[in-house]
């Protein structure tokens, strides 16, 4: 074979082997339907890929943790509203106990239900979301509230908050802890329904005027909280909608520069296929003729 034949021999095996190999990715990018996967392919565009599946693997962790946060925030509200109520009712039998028809006897008988109600609120203060305790501070895993003896009642929890990461930089409280609210710095509810319970049962009358007082506390008390649980629940859900649309934008992004055209793709596989058959059949051609012209 001459040289000028050889050198037409290499030239057209390198555009062929060109050909076939542009054919394959195109085959490879219609089966994955992605246009990149390897650096090679676009290394700009693998770059911004591997930043924002970074940004977006960060941001579905915020996201995590805000669904974290919102249970127990939700489940806080929940609760207060249940205390709010259950104080609503103490006063109101504490009112008629106030009166001057009401007897001994009478009184008796509304203590009997106010340490139902006391139990109650014990049991709202242990309020718990997947086996963690929501009012004791940072310590979730015991029982905030225990009745030590007779109606005193034992906050065994601290007064730590406990915040979760929401963003680059930015944290979110989502638990108040008890000692804020069963037994903050205005009034202790468990203290007060424990005196309450002693002057009705005592048939104590100014005890119990006394005890309206304190539950007038309570209700502003348990009001105040509900404020700060409205704020953080209304906080946590503006933040998700903020981290829900960078989600989407992310996710356009890595799809921008990641995902294939199927139509162009194919497209180019078609032209790719006709170009693979022309240059062998061009190929054929003339490595048959120069093999002829070498046999004479």
């Amino acid at each position: 074979m001459r040289v000028a034949d050889q050198q037409m021999y290499g030239i057209l095996l390198g555009n062929l082997q060109r050909s076939r190999l542009q054919m394959l990715t195109s085959q490879e990018q219609i089966s994955s339907q992605k246009r990149v996967t390897n650096p090679s392919d676009d290394p700009s565009a693998f770059g911004q890929i591997v930043l924002d599946k970074s940004a977006l693997s960060q941001t579905t962790q915020w996201v995590r943790n805000i669904n974290f946060g919102t249970s127990r925030v939700n489940a806080a509200d929940q609760a207060l509203g249940q205390v709010q109520n259950l104080i609503t009712r103490v006063r109101e039998l504490t009112i008629q106990a106030s009166s001057d028809t009401t007897s001994a006897e009478g009184r008796q008988s509304i203590a009997k239900e106010v340490r139902q109600l006391q139990r109650q609120l014990v049991q709202l203060g242990n309020t718990e979301v997947a086996g963690q305790a929501i009012f004791g501070g940072t310590k979730t895993d015991v029982q905030p509230f225990t009745i030590t003896s007779g109606d005193t009642v034992a906050y065994q929890g601290n007064s730590e908050t406990q915040s979760i990461a929401v963003g680059e930089n930015q944290t979110v409280q989502i638990l108040v802890p008890g000692s804020s609210i069963f037994t903050g710095s205005t009034t202790n509810m468990f203290d007060s329904l424990r005196d309450l319970l002693t002057a009705l049962e005592s048939n104590n009358r100014s005890g119990i005027q006394a005890g309206l007082g304190n539950l007038d506390l309570a209700t502003a008390q348990i009001s105040d909280v509900q404020g700060t649980v409205g704020a953080l629940a209304n906080r946590l859900q503006v933040t998700h909608d903020a981290l829900d649309t960078a989600t989407l934008t992310i996710t356009k992004s890595i799809s921008d520069n990641q995902d294939a055209d199927l139509a162009t793709a194919i497209t180019q596989l078609r032209l790719q296929e006709v170009a693979v058959q022309a240059a062998s059949e061009t190929f054929t051609k003339i490595f048959d003729s120069s093999l002829i012209n070498y046999l004479r």
